[in-house]
């Protein structure tokens, strides 16, 4: 783990459904998916389709799907979703402003030797962004608190 600007990121050999069944997500007010399996456009998609079906809280920003936290868990379950290069953003309050095109954190990007994405420390300070979650070949993650930052530390599988 290393500290960039404002932000605690790493890299932990893990992925996000570990994350999401320890029921870490399921504290913020919602969580915005913007891949699922390597699907960026997840309006377009028949996942995406399914998960706004799941629950009347479950709505489209731009290219992703905002599911409520409170909710993460049973919408992962019924749609079957993360089982590996997705990525996801977590938040305390609503999400109004899109995800920009350029920023990810899947794999095969290593935050914690590589360069950090352009733009990661400006969008997730200027939505609050309080998680951030990329996977494929282990899990990045983005966080301003440091406590999170250890709970994910926690769960490397090494």
């Amino acid at each position: 783990m290393r500290k960039i600007e404002n932000l605690m990121v790493g890299w932990v050999n893990t992925n996000i459904r570990t994350v999401v069944s320890e029921g870490l997500l399921s504290r913020f007010h919602s969580v915005f998916i913007t891949s699922i399996d390597s699907t960026t456009d997840i309006p377009a998609s028949v996942i995406g389709k399914r998960i706004v079906a799941t629950d009347p809280g479950c709505a489209f920003l731009g290219a992703g799907v905002i599911v409520p936290g409170e909710i993460i868990v049973r919408v992962a379950a019924t749609v079957n979703l993360f089982n590996g290069f997705d990525e996801l953003w977590c938040f305390e309050r609503p999400l109004t402003t899109p995800k920009p095109s350029d920023l990810w954190l899947v794999s095969p990007l290593n935050i914690e030797i590589q360069t950090a994405p352009r733009g990661l420390t400006f969008w997730m300070a200027e939505t609050d962004c309080k998680l951030a979650l990329g996977d494929g070949i282990g899990l990045n993650f983005a966080t301003p608190q440091e406590e999170i930052a250890r709970l994910l530390e926690h769960l490397d599988d090494d």
